[in-house]
Order: C-alpha cells, then structure tokens, then sequence
C-alpha cells in the first residue's frame, strides 16, 4: 500500500506503522506458532507488542486488535467495508468444496425466527426421546461422540426432514456430513494442508452423497399426504425449489440443508458436551438442575460456550476503511484481514473470567459488561447484525437434550479436568482428551 494513503487522513496512520510479529520464515511467517496454539500464539504477541498488531501467515496479511475501543470497532464496521461473511468463507473453503456456497437460496436468518423456534421445539424433543432410546439402560459414552450424534439427530429432524432421521438413513448421512465437516478447518487447521493436497476428493464424494440421499428423501415425502409430513424447517426449504425441475430442485433442497446443518453443527455439539462436563464437575450446581432449574441450565449453557468458545472473528477488508484503537488509527486497504480472538478476550477481559461461574449470566446477558470496557470484548453467540440467528435454536436444544439425560439418567464423570484442545482457531473448543460419562437409567 502507497503509505501516502494513510498519511492523507488526518489522524489516521498506514497500517504498515502497527507493530509487527517479525519472522525469519518467509510466506509461512509465525505460522507453525499459530498451528500450534493460536491462543497462545495472539496472547504472547499482545504482551510483547500491545494490543494492535500486525503479521503476515500463509499470504494472510492480518491486522489484530484486542483492546476495548479496537474490538468495538472491529465489530462496528460495515460488512461492505470489512466483511466477517466473505473472512469466515475463506477459512471455511479449505475444507468444504466452493460448489456448495453456488445458488443457496436459504440461509439461517431466514429460518431461525423466534416464533419458528418456538414451533419446532416438539422436533426436538422426539428426536431427543429417540436417541436416549437406543442408550439402553446402562453403559458408557464419550461426550463428544454422545452429543455429536444427537445434534446430527435433533438439527435433521429440524431442517432436514423427519425422513432423514429414519435407522439405516441417519447412518449414511452422518457418516457423509463428518467427511464434509466444515469445522475440521479451524479445529484441526494443520490437516487443510491434506485436504488441499488431495483436491478435497473425499468432500467432494461426500457432497454427492448427501444429494444421492435427499433424492429419495424427496421421493419418498413426495409420495405423502401433505398434511402427514411435520417437516419443521424443511418445508420452507422445499418451497425455496418449488419451480425447479426434479434433479435441481433435489440437488438445490439438498445444498441447502447441507450449509444449514454444517453451520449448526459446527459450535452445538461441542457447547453441548461442555454443558454436560460443567454441570458433573459440580454436583451442587447439577442437583439444582436435576430439581428443575432451568434458568441456572440456560447460565451454565452461555458460560460454557463463553468459556470454551475458540473463535477467531475474521473480517476481509473489502474497501479502504479505518480501525482505531485507543492510541492510533490505522487505514486498512482491501485483501488485508483484520481480527480478534475470543479466547483471548473472552477470558482476560476482567478478573475470574477464567473460571467457571454461571452467575455471569442472567438469562443470554453478561452481567460484568460494566467491568470490562467494551460489552464486545465477552461473546458467545457475536454482536449487533453477525449476533448468531440460531442462538436461541441452540440454547433450547442444548437445554432440551440436557435436562432428557438428567431427568431419565444418574451419569457419573469418569474423566478428568478435560481442557481446550490447544491447536483450535475457530468454533467452541473440541476437548484436549476423552471425555467418558457413566449413564445408568432411573426406574420410576
């Protein structure tokens, strides 16, 4: 960028006058640092360097901000100019193939309404029942796994058709959404290089796979009466297709389900496994569950998704924009990224925010926002127009699944002090070890 640029604007400097993570490898930059805990990698550097600062990775070139006023503003700027929609594609085209992303016609906002919610919940609750089921009456599970499985269940038999939850189909269709995982780009970033090498050749199977399988799916809810079908949000996803031919309109139902359940499964099963170990790790929390608190479930969901949250906010720069921070303003020029990370922030933007404690939650809000500065500086769920349209679709299934378990199960923990996974630069945190829960059934 001609520095002119930024001279020209009072007050507002180049960005090449932001301090710098200096790198002796060129192109790959502090790259290995950030594969290896990126948590760690942006905390050292802000230490070191202050809470703006610059660095170049893998052809990213990446302005971070950490203070009140810069993350205010990160997240203050218009999507035209600095855009978190085109920064999240980037991470996501790593791994899901670009053909996915052509021709959508529906998308989360458009779903996930408050009155919408409210209506499917019964969905969940039935796909809940029918996953408990086939637990028995006693055993093991990892949580993960557990809470993986049911999200697949519960999001399905929400968007993607009671049908596709049907034994013998929901297999075939986890099986092929875990191979086109979206998430593995942020939760594991190391393996994109694979995926990249191999032209994402199992991704691409997958994908025809699921379209494979919404053919019949379509087919067999075609030969229904319409009023037989309590499809939840898979209707209004059919209707999207009404005017196109037979193979469009199965591919199109099909791409469209696909980038909802992706986006959904991404942070759900994970902020609801967190849900489950919290509330074991403390057993007067979880008797107070168990009589039926579930006001405290709904705190201790939005402290866990706090707590372990892992996301990086990425913002392509579009257009020529500013981003000040307390000391500076900096012009940003288009290609640049600019981003902050929540696990950062999220737990050293005041004191004990490293500890579990669902006393700061009433209800979704953060009741210490007048502590820290800038309410942007804690999130769960993001702020102002990219807050998430599936907050309260997630926070209800999570309550749903959890208080089933408690109410038709004694669990017992049979892990110990599970942590972040350490390489994680997106999403809600995966665990840093097996989490294995004890379940047997209580008889009324």
């Amino acid at each position: 960028m001609d520095e002119a640029l930024g001279d020209a604007v009072p007050g507002v400097r180049p960005w090449s006058n932001a301090p710098h993570v200096i790198s002796r490898l060129p192109w790959v930059g502090p790259g290995l640092s950030i594969l290896n805990n990126p948590t760690e990698f942006f905390q050292r550097q802000r230490e070191r360097l202050g809470d703006t600062y610059y660095f170049e990775s893998f052809g990213y070139r990446m302005v971070c901000v950490f203070s009140p006023e810069g993350v205010k503003n990160l997240w203050a700027l218009p999507e035209k100019e600095a855009s978190k929609g085109v920064g999240d594609f980037a991470m996501l085209s790593h791994k899901v193939p670009a053909e996915l992303f052509a021709g959508r016609r529906t998308f989360p906002h458009s779903l996930f309404g408050r009155e919408n919610v409210e209506t499917y919940l019964e969905n969940l609750a039935e796909a809940v029942a029918l996953e408990l089921d086939l637990l028995g009456d006693s055993g093991e599970f990892e949580a993960f796994d557990f809470t993986r499985r049911l999200a697949h269940r519960m999001g399905l038999a929400s968007w993607g058709s009671p049908l596709a939850t049907q034994p013998g189909r929901i297999e075939r269709l986890i099986e092929a959404f875990d191979t086109l995982d979206s998430s593995e780009s942020f939760v594991h970033p190391h393996k994109g290089f694979a995926t990249w090498a191999t032209g994402k050749r199992k991704e691409k199977a997958a994908l025809l796979r699921i379209e494979e399988i919404y053919g019949e799916i379509l087919a067999e809810r075609d030969a229904q009466p319409a009023a037989d079908r309590n499809e939840g949000f898979f209707e209004q996803i059919c209707q999207a297709w009404e005017d196109e031919s037979e193979g469009e309109r199965a591919r199109g139902i099909a791409g469209d389900v696909m980038l909802v359940h992706m986006g959904s499964q991404s942070n759900l099963f994970a902020a609801m496994a967190w849900t489950l170990i919290h509330l074991l790790e403390r057993p007067a929390l979880l008797r107070q569950v168990r009589d039926g608190d579930d006001d405290l479930l709904e705190r201790c969901t939005h402290e866990s998704i706090r707590l372990r949250q892992r996301s990086i906010v990425l913002r392509q720069i579009l257009r020529p924009c500013v981003i000040a921070d307390e000391k500076a303003a900096y012009q940003l020029e288009p290609g640049m990224f600019l981003a902050t990370m929540l696990s950062v922030t999220n737990t050293r933007s005041a004191d004990g925010l490293d500890q579990f404690d669902p006393d700061h939650y009433s209800g979704p809000r953060f009741t210490r926002n007048g502590e820290i500065g800038a309410r942007e500086l804690v999130t769960t769920f993001g702020h102002g127009a990219h807050y998430c349209p599936a907050a309260r679709f997630s926070t209800s299934s999570i309550r749903i699944a959890a208080r089933a378990l408690f109410d038709k199960f004694d669990l017992t923990p049979k892990f110990h002090d599970p942590q972040p996974l350490p390489r994680q630069i997106g999403g809600v945190a995966r665990a840093d070890r097996p989490c294995r829960i004890g379940y047997r059934r209580i008889t009324p």
